[in-house]
């Protein structure tokens, strides 16, 4: 997957860690190059294409909604190692971090042997988790394809696995009734001379070019993976950075071409895909429209690294899962097999099990649409099947009384679904609320599903809502914000695993976030800031009941929770809170979001 493209900007982003409010995706380290992209940048132009979701074309992509990424090639046999040292990051970058050379990255080639690799059993993990597709990374940014190819560097001709392993993955998924697709890096290649990053000169010591990439190397690579495998559901093209557009355009025509059924995603840039890729390990707080996915994985790195043992479990994977849902798009869930061809086993353990949940209640992801409150709940999420509300309960509300904030459209029938039956529940209006009363405790575990049908199509107040009996938390992105800049920003915990946050920063003099609330009972509910700063701060909270709190508070460099006093609503409805900074540092003090627990 991608990451930044040099180590001065990995050293940004580790550096915006401890600043309070770096930019949102321009920033570059003082000794970085003056061209240096961003990331939405590196990841393209991402323009959703109106007119495309009822066609045929992408009714897998569509009412799918989640297929298997994977990342395997030849940093796989490095497994995050070189040379007894560990390149703690996403394994397909080893060789541009730890600098190998490209003599001694093709002499690698000659020991990569993955014997262990069978594609049925690799199409069996995948559809046994529920997925609908794979794609798999055919080249990425170090240039070594795992298909047979004309270009010397290959997994057939370079190695003693003589196999292609793209041929039988194919064939197993046609045979499985799954769709297939390639990933190929078509800006970034590392040891073909003028690739993107690549070596700048020839063998013979002639300058090198992009033009001479492209055309002996990427085009003739592309038109391969795209005549030499049957029909394909997907290429997915990365990092487009600096290509230029008519190049771009060549690619996307010749995909058009050979693979007229085959969706781009939106990476291939200058706006030439056909749905939108959110950035790596970005599930979006609030709506989208169009088609779009986010792409994730099952632990940190994309690729495989020895280390990295960071899984993500069934109640994780299946929430990350329903959330994209809910928002309305597509989950791409990567894994990383090994040097041997071997998909790790707690990535297969774990996507097992969230796929025989999915099982059980497939309404919930497969032809799904949105919530109609345009944002996750306390207790979970919401998808629709229809004029039917798809309850995702993976935290089961006290005594069983669920609450729905500002349901506008009258229900007809409720029940848990459980055993494959509906299981009736009984419902009341409170005020703008709907309280379900559900059994005192869930059915199933990691979540449960509740089936509301409403008289008509789903529709509810998107207004953020206090609750009762669970904590609230409001994110910065739903605020309104005066005097003060709020921005989405990405950053690295460790090189390439991407952390995303929308904050509030730069406070001017008045400068505060407002929000507009739904309290369902009036009382007293503990205030929690997240934020992170430098020094103490002191921040103002005020309701439009005229409750004020002020207080001063420490700060940390990386965002933090801080317990800030009690709020008392008197009345229930609508509420507005807001937030200001008193006193500190301005230009460090970064806002990210409010909870309100319920005093007991």
């Amino acid at each position: 997957m991608i990451s930044t493209p040099s180590r001065a900007t990995l050293l940004l982003f580790s550096l915006s860690l401890f600043t309070a409010a770096p930019a949102a995706t321009t920033l570059r380290a003082a000794n970085a190059p003056a061209a240096e992209l961003s990331m939405d940048q590196m990841w393209g132009d991402a323009k959703v294409k109106v007119g495309l979701e009822s066609s045929d074309r992408v009714a897998l992509f569509r009412d799918g909604n989640y297929g298997m990424f994977i990342h395997w090639g030849l940093y796989s046999h490095l497994g995050g190692q070189w040379r007894d040292q560990t390149f703690y990051g996403i394994g397909e970058w080893i060789k541009r971090q730890m600098k190998i050379s490209e003599p001694e990255y093709f002499a690698l080639a000659k020991d990569f042997n993955p014997a262990a690799f069978d594609a049925r059993e690799v199409v069996r993990i995948a559809k046994s988790a529920g997925m609908k597709w794979i794609i798999i990374s055919s080249k990425h940014h170090e240039g070594f394809a795992m298909f047979k190819s004309a270009h010397p560097f290959n997994i057939v001709d370079a190695t003693p696995f003589h196999r292609d392993p793209m041929k039988e993955l194919a064939a197993a998924c046609r045979e499985a009734g799954l769709g297939f697709g390639f990933y190929y890096s078509h800006n970034q290649d590392w040891t073909a001379p003028g690739g993107g990053n690549g070596p700048t000169k020839n063998p013979d010591g002639s300058p090198a070019s992009f033009d001479q990439y492209f055309k002996e190397k990427c085009y003739p690579q592309v038109k391969e993976i795209c005549t030499q495998y049957g029909p394909l559901n997907f290429i997915w093209f990365d990092t487009p950075g600096k290509m230029p557009k008519e190049h771009a355009a060549q690619l996307a025509d010749l995909v058009r071409q050979t693979q007229p059924n085959a969706l781009l995603c939106s990476r291939i840039g200058y706006g030439l895909g056909d749905y939108v890729s959110k950035g790596d390990m970005e599930v979006p707080p609030r709506n989208m429209d169009g088609l779009w996915e986010t792409c994730d994985t099952t632990n940190d790195s994309w690729s495989y690294a020895w280390y990295d043992q960071n899984w993500k479990d069934t109640r994780e994977i299946l929430h990350r899962l329903v959330a994209t849902v809910a928002r309305g798009g597509t989950y791409l869930l990567n894994v990383g097999p090994d040097g041997q061809g071997r998909v790790p086993a707690q990535a297969a353990k774990y996507l097992e099990k969230a796929g025989e949940w999915i099982r059980r209640y497939p309404q919930v992801v497969y032809a799904a649409g949105s919530s109609p409150w345009g944002h996750a709940q306390p207790w979970g999420d919401v998808t629709t099947s229809g004029n039917t509300l798809n309850l995702v309960v993976f935290d089961w509300p006290a005594h069983g009384r669920l609450l729905l904030p500002g349901l506008q459209t009258e229900i007809a029938a409720a029940g848990v679904v459980s055993g494959g039956k509906l299981l009736p529940v009984t419902w009341k209006k409170r005020g703008t609320w709907t309280e379900l009363q559900l059994p005192a405790a869930p059915p199933d575990r990691p979540a449960t599903v509740v089936a509301v049908k409403l008289r008509g199509t789903p529709k509810a107040d998107e207004t953020l809502a206090v609750f009762p009996d669970q904590p609230s938390t409001l994110l910065v992105e739903f605020a309104d914000v005066t005097e003060a800049k709020k921005e989405e920003i990405r950053w690295m915990e460790k090189f390439g695993e991407w952390k995303f946050a929308n904050q509030v920063s730069a406070w001017k003099p008045g400068g505060q976030a407002k929000w507009t609330v739904d309290v369902a009972v009036a009382g007293d509910y503990q205030l929690e800031l997240t934020y992170k700063g430098e020094g103490r701060l002191v921040c103002r909270i005020e309701t439009d009941e005229g409750v004020k709190l002020q207080n001063q508070q420490t700060s940390s460099p990386v965002y933090h929770g801080y317990p800030f006093g009690l709020v008392t609503f008197r009345q229930p409805g609508k509420h507005t809170i807001t937030v200001s900074l008193a006193d500190g540092a301005p230009d460090k003090a970064s806002l990210k979001a409010i909870r309100f627990n319920p005093a007991e």
